[in-house]
């Protein structure tokens, strides 16, 4: 792994007391490429970030404070995060506009901005090379496990770690999220790659359809070497691809991981409305949290989008169990049922039979343990 130092901190933030700051020093300014949620209630570090991403494309350091998300206390938070950036690069000898802010955790409270400036400057005093585990575990929420991902293939690495449980929907960018690959790439082409990626990775999850004010998925270029298009392609995508399937697992109160494939549709954005759309419907959801192969939930959801399907051609299976295609079969549902009991990741697919396109969605079951968590989660 290259040369990347990190530093934690503690401001507080967190009601565990556990490390709630991060800072990363990249080895040199590198090319970064940032997509943000599009959510217009924004927190005041997803502001300042973006302000600072239309002037410049090359970064060299990252602050992200977890338990406070900045966000919701006016033209303060955009302050907060100047703040947070410019103690950074003073503490470590960089520019501040080099710096990027992130904020996860409740919405609505002001950020406690002494501490945090505290926690910066005993994350910058200790630095350390990166620990992917590590990181993720100190940016963390309500997550119940770290989310990181190492990959080496033709002389390539790609790596990263993120963040993510609650308030997930498919939505730029869905969570906090940090790859980094070793492969040179033109600030257009990381950008194009980004969005190629995060439109198939992380804007194609929902764990319960409320998209949050924070999210922001950064990709980095480290510049090594120049290599094979699609190694470097397929390398973000699969790095990208896992740490969105462990948000998904990780889900609150998930007991499953819902994989919704619609299968030859005539375009390629119907097939991603449809797949959106069933694995957002709370009815889908909370039938496979009960075991329940339902296939007359996932028919309606699918049926519910602009886009129009032909109920007599359309195949509903799950798993290998095919469940309807114009008419019901009731003797697999038996079959289907076991399957759900006996399966983590429960496979749904929506075969149109009219086209050539496709477009995969993760989702999670929904259960009791989800309201209690969000229930309790501000006080």
């Amino acid at each position: 792994m290259p040369d990347i130092l990190m530093g934690i901190g503690k401001a507080g933030l967190k009601e565990s007391g556990n490390p709630d700051l991060l800072v990363v020093l990249l080895p040199y300014p590198c090319t970064t490429s940032v997509l943000f949620t599009d959510n217009y209630f924004r927190s005041g570090s997803v502001i300042y970030s973006e302000r600072v991403t239309r002037e410049r494309e090359r970064f060299r350091a990252l602050v992200i404070n977890s338990g406070n998300a900045n966000c919701g206390t006016g033209e303060e938070g955009v302050i907060h995060a100047q703040m947070m950036a410019h103690q950074v690069a003073q503490l470590l000898g960089i520019r501040q506009d080099e710096v990027l802010v992130f904020s996860t955790g409740v919405i609505g409270r002001p950020l406690p901005i002494e501490n945090v400036l505290n926690a910066i400057e005993s994350a910058c005093s200790l630095l350390e090379p990166l620990d992917l585990e590590r990181a993720s575990q100190v940016i963390s929420t309500t997550d119940r496990f770290p989310k990181f991902d190492f990959v080496r293939k033709e002389g390539v690495e790609t790596f990263g770690f993120a963040k993510g449980a609650g308030m997930i929907a498919p939505s730029m960018a869905t969570m906090l999220s940090f790859v980094f690959t070793t492969a040179t790439l033109e600030y257009e082409d990381l950008r194009r790659l980004h969005k190629y990626v995060a439109d198939r990775t992380f804007n194609s999850i929902t764990v319960d359809g409320c998209e949050s004010t924070n999210d922001s998925f950064v990709l980095v270029s480290l510049e090594e070497g120049i290599y094979p298009e699609d190694e470097v392609k397929d390398q973000v995508f699969e790095v990208s691809q896992s740490l969105a399937k462990k948000i998904v697992e990780d889900g609150e109160g998930a007991t499953k991981v819902i994989k919704v494939t619609v299968r030859r549709a005539t375009l390629e954005m119907k097939a991603k409305e449809i797949a959106k759309t069933v694995a957002n419907s709370l009815l889908v959801k909370t039938a496979i949290y009960g075991r329940d192969p339902n296939w007359g939930r996932i028919a309606a959801a699918a049926g519910s989008t602009e886009f129009p399907i032909d109920p007599f051609k359309m195949k509903i299976y799950m798993g290998n169990h095919l469940l309807y295609d114009g008419k019901p079969h009731p003797r697999a549902e038996a079959g289907a049922k076991r399957y759900l009991e006996e399966e983590k990741e429960i496979e749904i697919i929506i075969d149109l039979q009219e086209g050539k396109n496709s477009w995969t969605y993760y989702s999670s079951d929904l259960g009791y343990e989800y309201v209690k968590l969000n229930a309790e989660y501000h006080t």
